[in-house]
């Protein structure tokens, strides 16, 4: 078998070194469901009952998720206006793990990739 191309699954692993792996995606999605959860928590709380729930959720549903779609997708300053420095850590650290976990799962994938194609 031919030596694995760098570290972190070969071929498979270069792409994503060179595409970046999707964890500024991971942490946008992620701050999104975040905002929406907050978002539904606090309609829920303001609500004198279901139908105020409900007719408030329809006014400000579409308007609301526009809006934290946009502030997801600059996770880093949410991040930081809500943390302040510690967000810079939380997500440099994440990104170690992150690289780690996908790196093993893609070298475990290309391995069996290459098995089946008997290469």
């Amino acid at each position: 078998m031919a030596k694995l191309e760098g570290s972190g699954g070969g071929a498979v692993g270069k792409l994503w070194r060179k595409h970046g792996g999707g964890y500024y995606a991971l942490l946008a999605v992620g701050t999104f469901l975040y905002m929406e959860f907050v978002d539904i928590v606090e309609s829920i709380a303001a609500a004198s009952s279901v139908g105020d729930f409900v007719t408030a959720e329809l006014v400000t549903f579409v308007i609301d998720t526009i809006l934290n779609t946009f502030l997801a997708s600059l996770w880093p300053i949410a991040w930081y206006s809500a943390m302040g420095v510690e967000a810079f850590y939380w997500a440099g650290g994440g990104y170690v793990v992150w690289s780690v976990l996908l790196a093993w799962a893609l070298s475990r994938r290309e391995k069996e990739m290459r098995k089946e194609l008997g290469l």
